[in-house]
């Protein structure tokens, strides 16, 4: 355990000095590349014609060229990206570099196909092997670059949280290791989306509605990894995202509600702030974000009377995170990242210790990135702390990875 404190000491230090995972945004909402720990999808993706197309993000001087690279384009407008890995992994590690047990692992093997362009009113992106989102997307209002108006409809990535749209960092674990919301957040529905530019703020907004969350069983903590599905009829969820920026500055409030079975109903809200890289010196090195999560779930119908089930008040899940990243070149940079993760709490605001188990805790990494030609390579380790019942499930990870 000593040794794992040390460790862990270690880790805090070079987080206050060096660097996490993610990126911020532009003067829109682009979708940037988050990379190592299994990151590059929302890049793809985006560059694929993941997303509805937007005003182009004011470019940053220090951003490095292969960031702004356009996937295979074919003829009528057609566009075709991917993204796939190989990892080696030493998992079950209790702290110590000799520890655990060897493991080879894919995590990504996507390919992106859309129809998009200035001269397309209507047009489509999927996912094709995964089938992890289809959608048709419909240009609805242009007003210059001051505003646009646009439309999705189909199996949508919902807009919670920051972009990238694939990965979220709440809980202080990012992309594959996401243990909170679901890996990839997609859910059969429509958003409406405005794009504005007041005064040299971009402002974006994103309504929508999706088939949302549900409970499985009366006496179930809801599991929002697993619990999307519909088990007595689909539930209906409405959401808005917020986002402001200017400059390397991005601030997002996200809100998402839908009624639960059994008189519950869940109430989710995001706050998120991201800086990437500003133009002065010195800083222009970092970028760096923080933000939090808290799902709040009402009490079920049959609180307060004498046949009430057990638990049958409101709990709620929360996490938080906070990253920095250092770029030594255009090309290589060191990650980190912090956070806290608790579930089916009843009292406080984060932390309920009177309801821990060994799914509450806080979770870290360091990462070392490297960049190049559409490739990255990621040599990364990861320490997660139960907040009782610790056990031995720190890995190091190996990750080659290459999209287009």
């Amino acid at each position: 355990m000593m040794s794992r404190l040390r460790i862990t000491w270690t880790f805090v230090a070079l987080t206050l000095l060096l660097g996490l995972d993610s990126r911020a945004q532009g003067a829109t909402e682009n979708p940037q590349v988050q990379q190592g720990d299994a990151g590059a999808t929302s890049e793809k993706a985006s560059g694929s014609g993941a997303t509805t197309p937007e005003p182009a993000p004011a470019r940053v001087e220090t951003e490095p060229e292969h960031a702004h690279e356009s996937p295979l384009l074919l003829p009528g407008g057609i566009r075709i990206g991917g993204l796939f890995d190989a990892s080696y992994e030493r998992v079950g590690m209790d702290g110590g570099l000799t520890s655990g047990q060897n493991a080879f692992r894919n995590y990504h093997h996507f390919v992106f196909i859309s129809r998009q362009g200035d001269d397309v009113p209507i047009g489509f992106n999927a996912e094709v092997i995964g089938q992890y989102f289809y959608e048709l997307t419909a240009r609805l209002w242009r007003a210059g670059s001051a505003f646009r108006l646009s439309a999705r409809v189909g199996k949508i990535m919902v807009p919670f949280g920051p972009d990238p749209l694939f990965h979220k960092n709440y809980g202080g674990l990012s992309a594959i290791d996401q243990r909170l919301l679901p890996v990839v957040w997609s859910s059969f529905g429509a958003c409406l989306r405005a794009d504005a530019l007041v005064k040299g703020f971009s402002l974006a907004v994103d309504l929508y509605l999706v088939q949302g969350f549900d409970l499985s069983a009366r006496a179930s903590t809801l599991d929002m990894q697993r619990d999307l599905q519909a088990y007595n009829g689909a539930r209906v969820a409405v959401g808005n995202r917020v986002s402001l920026s200017r400059g390397p500055v991005t601030l997002w409030y996200s809100l998402y509600w839908n009624r639960l079975r059994f008189g519950r109903s869940l109430l989710m809200q995001a706050l998120d702030l991201a800086i990437w890289r500003p133009s002065w010196p010195v800083v222009n090195r970092l970028a760096l974000g923080v933000g939090l999560l808290r799902a709040f779930v009402s009490t079920d119908l049959s609180y307060g009377r004498p046949d009430a089930i057990p638990d049958a008040g409101a709990y709620y899940h929360f996490a938080d995170y906070l990253w920095l990243r250092f770029y030594a070149t255009s090309w290589l940079y060191l990650q980190a990242r912090s956070g806290l993760m608790t579930f089916n709490n009843h009292r406080g605001f984060s932390y309920d210790p009177g309801r821990a188990t060994a799914a509450d805790g806080s979770h870290h990494n360091l990462a070392l990135v490297a960049e190049y030609a559409g490739a990255q390579f990621s040599l990364g380790y990861y320490w997660n702390f139960e907040k009782v019942d610790e056990y031995a499930n720190d890995f190091l990870r190996l990750m080659v990875m290459y999209g287009f």
